[in-house]
């Protein structure tokens, strides 16, 4: 039972205690005033009479006695008149002989019983007394009249009782009002939402909690934070470099090893950047302005149109710069890395650091180990530097796709023809059981086997069709979306969050009641750079039944208290964090974190990426609700 309906059944209970003991004195006071006001009527009737009948009495007329009885009552007030000579000489009465039933129930005579009134009177002359006269009074009009008194006076207690009942619940409705807003902070305390109750209620008991919830909530916020930050930091600490925050080289060694797999490799250039006189800077500007040299071609790497992108790379390794872009290597490809090339070199002349860049770059088309693309790459700048070249270029070897029209035509292609595939992959939790299913989408080309989104994606986004893709795929999951009990998760590009017609859309198109089963999943990058509308729509989304979900959890170079901003259901943590967990400490350590993150929001942590037995007994035991990957179980076409 809530404080306020509480609080209402026991001021109720207790004003009815209070109102009905007023109602039962105010009655019994009733009935008293009426019995009194009878016996006092009785004495005035005996007194009165016998007065009157003295003459009558002395000459003995029964007859003006009798008459004088039937007069008095025939008024209908009396029980029962008595006279009675002294001498014997006779008894004048009157008597009723069938009694009104007027007076009310015989319950409420039962209840409140009125004695008879009686009273008795001598009629005498002079000295002498010559008889006695009895009345008796009749209760029923004194019944009725009480009667009448106690139902008015039971109408009068209802009303008020009433009124005051509905009155003390609109006065304790209006005075806990903020106790709604208190318990919904709680809630969304609960969920790592922390916001402030605004509007101060007007009790000063109500002001204290709720100024006290608002300290809590700050409070919380700030160790969320504080620990997200932590974990970010050790993060960073291990795979980013501490003067550029660009990747290192263990966090660039982890990208080649991730990237060149089957399921994630994109066609691409990479390019490697050196400062060939670094150890002579050094000497010259000291390290302070070396680092600052290094701080500044850091951003322009990381600002540069081309590689602003999520799907594209930079590392530093001491001197070194090392980038991958996704291409589809079309023939002006070169002209983007010497854009790059000529960038770097023009900040250097700005700032008069006089340094030497001596830059190498291969496309790269196919899969092939990580340690012989970085071979390569040192052998062409070792070249380049021997030969004093800016830019020196590894040979192209032949693709089948080779330019942006031609990826246009292909994906223009597909859209038209439905050429989108969707594959299933299962998230096991620690059981083996289904827990959901991701939906994978694939392309279908006239001929071959379909293309994995890692790789064709990029381009689409490169295009701007991933609007169109996402819709495809919305539908197309629609269509296919069997009857099942477990949910489906579905991927959303940045550029469909951030298009109004296609949030319009698509909750227009999505039945409400498949919101239950939908989780919307966003990468990190994603939700990290998303607009307060898209910020906004994924609330709205989220109460109208649906889930939230964040993917490739530590890539986006962020602090992880962003993630506040938005009610998330699961995340789930890149693979690059994955290989080999079961092996390398770090990677375990940074899961350890996340599951905690996670776990601290009342969200899922899901791991994606599991290729071993190893890897997933080991992410179990640290506490993952769900693990998904090729070593678990393969996509399974819809």
């Amino acid at each position: 039972m809530s404080i306020r309906r509480q609080l209402a059944v026991g001021i109720s209970l207790l004003m009815v205690v209070i109102m009905g003991g007023n109602l039962a004195i105010n009655i019994w006071q009733l009935r008293t005033d009426l019995a009194k006001q009878l016996n006092a009527r009785a004495d005035e009737t005996a007194t009165t009479l016998a007065l009157t009948m003295t003459h009558s009495a002395q000459t003995a007329d029964d007859a003006s006695l009798r008459s004088m009885i039937d007069v008095m009552f025939d008024r209908g007030y009396y029980r029962h008149i008595r006279f009675e000579f002294t001498d014997g000489k006779g008894v004048v009465e009157r008597v009723a002989t069938e009694l009104h039933s007027s007076g009310g129930p015989s319950w409420f005579k039962s209840v409140l019983p009125i004695p008879p009134a009686y009273a008795e009177a001598f009629v005498t002359q002079g000295w002498n007394q010559l008889g006695t006269l009895a009345v008796v009074m009749h209760e029923g009009p004194a019944y009725q009249q009480l009667w009448t008194l106690v139902k008015a006076e039971l109408a009068w207690f209802a009303l008020m009782t009433f009124i005051l009942l509905y009155g003390l619940r609109l006065m304790l409705r209006w005075q806990l009002e903020p106790l709604k807003d208190i318990i919904a902070m709680a809630e969304k305390l609960s969920n790592h939402q922390f916001l402030h109750i605004t509007q101060e209620p007007k009790s000063k008991e109500l002001k204290s909690l709720v100024g006290a919830m608002n300290q809590l909530s700050d409070r919380l916020q700030a160790s969320h934070i504080a620990h997200g930050d932590t974990v970010k930091r050790l993060q960073r600490d291990t795979y980013f470099d501490g003067l550029t925050d660009l990747h290192n080289r263990k966090g660039w060694d982890q990208f080649l090893q991730q990237w060149m797999t089957p399921d994630h490799f994109s066609c691409g250039w990479m390019m490697l950047i050196r400062i060939d006189n670094l150890a002579e800077l050094n000497r010259k500007l000291g390290r302070t302005q070396v680092d600052e040299l290094i701080l500044q071609l850091a951003m322009l790497l990381k600002t540069f149109p081309t590689l602003n992108h999520e799907h594209a790379c930079t590392a530093r390794v001491g001197g070194e710069f090392w980038i991958f872009c996704p291409d589809p290597l079309d023939l002006p490809y070169t002209k983007r890395m010497e854009d790059v090339v000529i960038a770097l070199n023009k900040l250097s002349l700005v700032q008069q650091y006089h340094v030497n860049l001596v830059s190498a770059g291969l496309p790269i088309n196919d899969i092939i180990a990580p340690a012989s693309v970085k071979h390569q790459l040192d052998l062409l700048i070792e070249k380049g530097s021997e030969q004093r070249e800016p830019l020196t270029l590894g040979s192209v070897e032949n693709h089948a796709v080779t330019n942006w029209v031609h990826w246009q035509q292909k994906f223009t292609h597909a859209l038209n023809h439905d050429q989108i595939r969707l594959f299933g992959l299962p998230c096991l939790n620690a059981d083996g059981s289904i827990l959901q299913m991701e939906v994978h989408c694939r392309l279908q080309l006239d001929s071959g086997e379909p293309l994995m989104a890692s790789y064709f994606w990029p381009m689409v986004e490169r295009l701007n069709l991933s609007v169109q893709f996402d819709r495809a795929i919305v539908l197309k999951w629609l269509a296919l979306m069997p009857e099942v009990e477990h949910d489906w998760v579905l991927n959303l590009s940045e550029k469909s969050l951030l298009n109004d017609d296609f949030r319009h859309w698509f909750l227009e198109t999505v039945p409400k009641e498949s919101f239950g089963k939908l989780i919307l999943e966003c990468s990190e990058y994603t939700l990290a750079h998303l607009e307060d509308k898209a910020v906004r729509w994924l609330h709205e989304f989220v109460a109208a039944g649906g889930r939230l979900g964040v993917d490739r959890v530590g890539t986006s170079g962020k602090s992880f208290g962003f993630l506040a901003r938005y009610p998330i259901s699961q995340g789930k943590i890149e693979k690059r964090f994955i290989h080999n967990v079961d092996q390398q400490q770090d990677h375990a350590f940074f899961v350890a974190a996340m599951v905690q993150v996670f776990h601290g929001q009342n969200a899922l942590c899901i791991v994606e990426g599991v290729e071993t037995q190893a890897e997933k007994s080991t992410l179990i035991d640290l506490g993952v609700d769900g693990v998904m990957g090729y070593g678990v179980e393969r996509p399974q076409a819809l």
